[in-house]
């Protein structure tokens, strides 16, 4: 597959059909296919060929997709911020990928005192496409720019290659009972910062699909539940936390019109599952696993409605690699285990980064080679096992394991314990007491209620030192923009005096 290619005959293809639904106001690919015009003459005409990297505040609108498509089909890159989240950061980013022209369609960009910014949703053109220069598609070349937490303080950024990409949904593609048509609606709930928003939009894209956005700051459940039922979906990849939100509504869902559900980005806990799938009747459910290092998707699990189903503590199989994905599980001397011994998850394969940008230490103590430099892994930092049948099973994070009085403790397992007598939404972390030691605690969304039952409940399934020994009630989990638990402002909103 040549996805540059592909995108640019599905447009023309589906030139008449809708391709975004952004605020119940609807977009074809005809619309898109204009403002994508217009941002790729601007970029000929006032970018130096050798400006490569390209800032993208990652608003909710027409113009930010056309951007995206306008710098790849100019063979360069885009580094995407979160318009909500706080200046000094963004501009740390840009400054970080050495960007200087910023693309915001924003009323009055925020980035004007820093950059170069072009108002990509006032560009007034009236050249010929036939003027429009066609540049080659360069594979080993960069298509977008990641900037996850770093444990320093600083973003790291993670670059993906054309060619990282192109391996990702030439994989996908090759799954026979995984196809989009025209005719699909696809939801589209991520933050454009968030990996896995590449796997909503761009099967959708590639298919001619219209894609249904979800608004950064809206209350993400709220706005999926309107669109699922007033549109009728039938192609919905959402994070696990969502239908933990979702399941009071539950009895009021009836979403026959889904054909394929996909989970990624966060652990997929089987219970909700058993209950989320009377919603969705006629769909296939498919649980999505791989770090932003190994583009977005690396390993699946099809779910089977009427048989057993591998978990771990609850958890959902992650299954078998994509094809062109190599893994092994090892220990702590890069060794690997043998089948059903817990270790690292290390991923080699065509869609693996070349190395985060521009931070040789990090890529030294990440990344290894095996038989002479030949091939080339990323350490994952998850914890997993190979279960009997060879599926990957997910255990939890390296970083979630602590020590309490000298064991080895996975916050996981008793998270599975906790959930099998609540329905509440919880989290088990880990906090320093006034000894200088570790604990475990247990956090609550909800009100206060007695919780005498629940650890009797765990003291009969848990030995002591695993059993939570502070309980705090909060009225809401923090989340981030992606919907995954942010588990550091969890522990600053509970440790506070």
């Amino acid at each position: 597959m040549n996805f540059i290619d592909n995108l640019k005959k599905s447009f023309k293809t589906n030139h008449s059909k809708n391709a975004l639904c952004i605020d119940e106001v609807f977009y074809t690919y005809q619309d898109l296919t204009d403002a994508i015009f217009k941002i790729r003459l601007y970029i000929q005409n006032n970018i130096a060929p050798n400006e490569n990297l390209i800032g993208l505040v990652a608003n909710n609108d027409l113009e930010t997709y056309a951007s995206i498509f306008a710098i790849w089909f100019e063979n360069k890159a885009y580094i995407p911020v979160n318009p909500f989240a706080p200046l000094e950061r963004n501009i740390k980013i840009f400054d970080l990928a050495e960007v200087k022209t910023v693309f915001d369609a924003s009323n009055s960009s925020a980035f004007k005192k820093n950059f170069n910014v072009l108002n990509t949703s006032k560009i007034d053109t009236k050249s010929n496409p036939k003027n429009l220069k066609e540049i080659p598609f360069t594979k080993n070349d960069i298509a977008y720019i990641l900037y996850t937490s770093g444990s320093t303080g600083t973003p790291k950024g993670i670059p993906i290659s054309f060619k990282n990409l192109n391996a990702l949904l030439t994989a996908l593609d090759q799954d026979k009972e995984y196809k989009l048509n025209n005719s699909d609606k696809c939801l589209m709930m991520y933050d454009l910062t968030f990996d896995a928003s590449l796997t909503a939009f761009l099967p959708a894209f590639l298919a001619g699909a219209c894609s249904y956005t979800v608004p950064s700051n809206s209350i993400k459940y709220f706005q999926i539940f309107k669109l699922l039922l007033k549109h009728k979906l039938t192609v919905i990849k959402m994070v696990p936390a969502i239908i933990n939100y979702l399941r009071p509504y539950f009895p009021e869902i009836y979403a026959p019109s889904v054909k394929y559900c996909i989970f990624g980005g966060g652990k997929l806990n089987e219970d909700i599952v058993k209950e989320w799938i009377k919603c969705i009747p006629n769909s296939k459910l498919y649980n999505h696993y791989g770090p932003t290092e190994c583009t977005v998707c690396s390993t699946y699990y099809n779910y089977k409605f009427n048989s057993k189903n591998p978990t771990y503590n609850g958890v959902l199989s992650i299954g078998k690699p994509l094809k062109g994905i190599e893994f092994m599980i090892v220990d702590d001397a890069n060794k690997k285990v043998d089948a059903g011994t817990h270790g690292e998850l290390c991923l080699s394969g065509d869609q693996l980064t070349e190395g985060y940008w521009k931070n040789e230490a990090l890529n030294k103590s990440t990344f290894f080679n095996l038989k002479n430099g030949e091939k080339r892994f990323y350490k994952t930092g998850d914890i997993c096992f190979l279960n009997q049948e060879g599926l990957l099973m997910y255990v939890g994070r390296k970083d979630f394991q602590v020590k309490i009085r000298g064991f080895r403790v996975e916050l996981g397992e008793i998270e599975y314990h906790v959930r099998s007598v609540t329905n509440n939404n919880i989290c088990v972390i880990d906090i320093d007491n006034n000894d200088g030691n570790k604990e475990i605690a247990l956090v609550i969304e909800g009100k206060k209620t007695n919780t005498d039952s629940l650890f009797e409940h765990l003291q009969n399934k848990l030995p002591n030192y695993m059993v939570p020994t502070k309980t705090f009630f909060i009225t809401e989990l923090p989340h981030n923009t992606n919907g995954k638990l942010d588990r550091a402002q969890l522990k600053k909103l509970i440790q506070q005096p």
